[in-house]
């Protein structure tokens, strides 16, 4: 696999249905300074992201597992459910990785399936 990009992000469903993990998602992440003088650790999904955080990173983007709970959002709008799918305090990091081929071979020996990303 040859990935020339430095945007990644992927998602693959967790073949497991017992288990509390919906499925695992990997995204990009770049290290930024803040105005304190330490830095922060930000997710970047698209492509203006990725160009406003290159001006202030302070090294070359990583790439972020992350395991994302399953919800049961029966009875909900879809509103509600679209706010429980981007609420970040349901997924927990499990790994980062400077090479990507890195986390899709980890991705794939933890679920058995094989990992497509969709976008460089």
């Amino acid at each position: 696999m040859s990935c020339d990009g430095k945007l990644i992000n992927a998602y693959i469903a967790n073949p497991n249905n017992e288990s509390e993990y919906r499925g695992f998602e990997i995204v990009t992440c770049r290290e930024i300074s803040d105005y304190n003088g330490g830095s922060v650790i930000e997710q970047v999904r698209t492509a203006e992201e990725y160009l406003n955080a290159d001006e202030e990173a302070l090294d070359d983007p990583f790439y972020r597992i992350l395991a994302v709970y399953r919800l049961e959002p029966y009875g909900k709008t879809s509103d509600e459910k679209q706010s429980i799918d981007n609420d970040l305090s349901r997924r927990r990091a499990i790994g980062d990785f400077y090479q990507i081929e890195e986390a899709v071979i980890f991705l794939q020996e933890l679920t058995g399936r094989k990992v497509d990303i969709y976008s460089y």
